[in-house]
């Protein structure tokens, strides 16, 4: 009788997952009130920075390159974006060319490739998503952005070279379409009887259309390409968007509730500790007190 009596008093090694549950039941149903305030002031500090915080609005450029590879154009970008998170609008303004007040309200520069294969010539181009906080300056901001990849130092000699090997073109093109329509008129004269033809003088008229034609269309063809030397080509400026992209309410309610739950738990496990090592300290005084 007295041996089972002693192993019932033997404490179990084994967890007692129903004590366990019954005693953290106990916990939060006494500091039930820290973990209500915890709650309300989580839900209302979610609520304060959602509504406190500027909205932003994101938007997307689409452009391709002519001059540079796209992975030296999305340097470039991300070369801004970095003068931006530093706030050297300075060196920005000279940059882009435009009011310091614009990049206030511009949070983020970002450039990636279209294609997500490297080649040295990628004509996918490549995008440029930016954050801002007011829609209004994204036309000003796209121009900003145009100039600044039109006015690089490097990139504004090579176009310049470019530019100037097209006129050349141009106009050795126009002064051969000039000596064919001479010749083409020659040609015209004789057939019709208004000129004689010299012995000498060997015309195939047919050819002379033939490179006539051929001489207007890559006239056409340099002008057009004289028309488009430039640094970037925007395929698709920035989009103007009602809703915003950020902030978002359910991230915030949930960071406002995890940061004052976890305060009010380390409350309520401090108090609960320190009420414990209380009552064994009153308990030790009163089995040492001595009796009568």
């Amino acid at each position: 009788m007295n041996a089972d009596a002693k192993n019932e008093t033997v404490p179990s090694e084994d967890i007692d997952l129903l004590l366990l549950v019954e005693r953290g039941i106990l916990f939060f149903r006494k500091y039930r009130w820290v973990f209500i305030i915890a709650i309300l002031l989580g839900i209302s500090s979610g609520l304060y920075f959602f509504f406190s915080i500027p909205k932003t609005y994101k938007s997307r450029m689409i452009v391709h390159s002519f001059v540079l590879t796209n992975q030296e154009e999305i340097q470039i970008v991300n070369n801004w974006n970095e003068l931006l998170k530093k706030k050297e609008y300075d060196a920005l303004i000279n940059e882009l060319h435009c009011k310091e007040d614009i990049l206030h309200k511009v949070k983020r520069i970002k450039a990636k490739e279209i294609q997500q294969v490297f080649s040295q010539v990628n004509p996918n181009g490549f995008t440029i998503d930016v954050l801002v906080t007011d829609n209004a300056i994204l036309d000003e901001l796209q121009n900003g952005l145009v100039y600044g990849f039109e006015n690089n130092a490097y990139i504004k000699k090579r176009l310049d070279v470019k530019k100037d090997a097209f006129k050349e073109l141009i106009d050795k093109t126009g002064a051969e379409i000039q000596k064919l329509d001479s010749t083409k008129k020659i040609v015209e004269n004789i057939i019709s009887g208004k000129e004689r033809s010299s012995p000498s003088l060997i015309i195939d008229g047919s050819s002379v259309n033939r490179q006539l034609i051929e001489m207007n269309e890559k006239l056409l063809s340099f002008r057009e390409s004289l028309e488009f030397t430039t640094a970037v080509q925007v395929l698709q400026g920035f989009e103007k968007f009602r809703r915003p992209d950020g902030p978002k309410l359910i991230p915030w309610l949930v960071i406002g509730l995890m940061v004052f739950l976890s305060f009010g738990y380390l409350y309520a496990l401090i108090s609960s500790v320190s009420h414990g090592l209380k009552t064994r300290a009153l308990n030790r005084q009163a089995l040492n007190k001595p009796v009568g």
